[in-house]
């Protein structure tokens, strides 16, 4: 299960609607605890695609540093990251797949005609499984509330 705090979950809203019609992303940070994920924030990150930024997003490694660093030193980590799907639905591309690794979180929010539509959340089936084996996506429950 994934329980995100009411401001990650605006975060993420947000994001995804200020990138219309691009893909907008961020990271999901807090705690893991057993099979489920706590998140408590959603920073956003830069999207460095500047090739197809409305269906693939190269979330800055930058701000992936910077954000770790951070999230460490009060003793949280990155648990996930999210992504938009401008006028496509919440579910995971097989090039979200290709890019996912296991023991994260992925959230991803619906945007049509720039207004939000849906957030879905998704784990690789495979806790070990990296891009280039046959891992599937498993939907996750979302719970909105205080961590």
């Amino acid at each position: 299960m994934l329980v995100i705090s009411p401001e990650a979950a605006a975060q993420v809203v947000a994001e995804a609607q200020r990138a219309y019609p691009h893909e907008g992303c961020g990271m999901l940070v807090g705690l893991r605890s057993g099979a489920d994920f706590v998140v408590s924030e959603a920073p956003t990150g830069a999207n460095e695609n500047s090739v197809r930024p409305r269906v693939w997003y190269d979330l800055s490694p930058a701000d992936q540093l910077r954000v770790s660093k951070d999230a460490a030193a009060r003793g949280l980590e990155i648990v996930g990251y999210y992504h938009s799907h401008p006028d496509h639905p919440a579910a995971p591309s097989e090039g979200d797949r290709s890019r996912a690794f296991g023991s994260f979180v992925y959230v991803i929010a619906s945007v049509e005609n720039g207004k939000y539509k849906v957030m879905t959340a998704w784990t690789l089936d495979d806790d070990t499984a990296f891009p280039e084996h046959d891992a599937k996506f498993t939907r996750v429950d979302i719970q909105e509330g205080r961590p």
